[in-house]
């Protein structure tokens, strides 16, 4: 895409609009808010979402903004409320369902209806045990029909009883936009350069399939011949050394990207996710959480661990070379890349976002969009 579509405020307010507040985003597993109170947030371009256990053991999703002046209700990542949501700037309580039970001196408010000044919903999907959320309706039908095709590949992992490790994860801030980030995972033709490690994992079998019908799948068999990094030694012999059933699981690492920046991660020892979410249209940073098995062996959680260690080298090499080709849309004299047949999943990413936004097409930025942001 051209490189303005890289630098671009305006565009950001567009793409919000049409890319992101309406498109599904992974945010968390069931076992993240085990609890009645148990919640987990989920801020995107100025958008705050709160997913809580309630007294009856459902899980809802609301705007993580109190009705009254707007303030954010929950802090952090994650945490647990007793009982109520009660606002930190004016006491206002809520229920965990949502309701408004409350106003701090309610003498000084006329009466109002519970329901109507409740928490506002926002749209919750469980798909074997991690949630999804998004904003506003949209294009994209339920998580499960989204997942359909990768059912059978993924019915092994035993995901429905994932627990937390080590919490939620956020990478420093990143000075490239959004699909900088998007665009280096959209393709492993930089990987024998870039990642070294991770080619001496699984590079010689590399699979990556086509985005069709808003999901990517990527798939990486150890290599047949030995590991010569020691790290990834390790961790073979480690994973060879795994009970069943997980032995029986496959000796690869199986990414799934949903459209527009999640990514479901696979592991033999673990599993996961990712996102890449934009700060503005300069900076963005990469969050996400991994999880263990449940009856996890010595040998798994030594893994693990070192599969978190080989991913964030990965993660600082990816970082590095996003950086490196995004400093180019700075830059007057460069105009846009060209793509290889190694590049086709990313190729394909960027026709989706041309679909939703036709003015991505356009060489230089267009003086108007063809619907401002938020229907200005």
């Amino acid at each position: 895409m051209p490189a303005w579509t890289y630098r671009s405020e305006r565009l950001l307010a567009v793409e919000a609009e049409r890319v992101f507040l309406n498109h599904w985003h992974v945010v968390g597993h069931v076992n993240d808010v085990r609890e009645p109170g148990d919640w987990l947030s989920f801020d995107l371009l100025g958008e705050r979402a709160l997913v809580i256990r309630g007294k009856d053991g459902g899980l809802r999703a609301f705007h993580n903004t109190c009705r009254h002046r707007g303030s954010r209700l929950v802090e952090g990542e994650s945490g647990h409320c007793r009982g109520a949501l009660v606002c930190p700037f004016h006491a206002w309580v809520y229920d965990l369902d949502g309701q408004l039970k409350t106003p701090s001196q309610p003498d000084k408010f006329p009466e109002l209806d519970a329901q109507a000044w409740g928490l506002r919903r926002v749209e919750l999907e469980v798909w074997r045990g991690l949630l999804f959320l998004r904003f506003e309706p949209g294009p994209q039908p339920a998580i499960a029909t989204l997942m359909a095709r990768h059912e059978q590949e993924l019915r092994p992992y035993p995901l429905e009883s994932l627990q937390p490790t080590d919490g939620f994860y956020s990478s420093p801030v990143t000075p490239v936009n959004w699909k900088a980030m998007v665009d280096v995972d959209n393709e492993c033709y930089h990987c024998p350069t870039a990642h070294p490690g991770l080619s001496d994992l699984y590079g010689r079998r590399y699979e990556e399939g086509p985005w069709i019908d808003g999901t990517h799948r990527i798939r990486g068999p150890f290599n047949a011949s030995e590991s010569r990094h020691e790290l990834n030694r390790h961790y073979r012999e480690l994973v060879a050394q795994h009970p069943e059933p997980f032995a029986s699981l496959p000796q690869a690492w199986l990414y799934i990207g949903l459209f527009p920046v999640s990514v479901l991660v696979f592991y033999p020892e673990s599993a996961g996710f990712y996102r890449s979410i934009p700060l503005d249209a300069t900076t963005s940073v990469m969050t996400g959480a991994t999880y263990r098995y449940d009856g996890e062996s010595e040998s798994m959680r030594e893994a693990r661990a070192l599969s978190q260690e080989i991913d964030a080298a990965v993660m600082d090499e990816d970082k590095h070379v996003c950086e490196l080709h995004f400093q180019a849309t700075a830059s007057r004299y460069w105009e846009h890349a060209i793509l290889g047949d190694s590049e086709k999943a990313l190729r394909e990413h960027h026709d989706m976002l041309r679909a939703l936004i036709p003015e991505l097409n356009a060489t230089r930025e267009p003086g108007s969009f063809e619907s401002d942001a938020r229907g200005a």
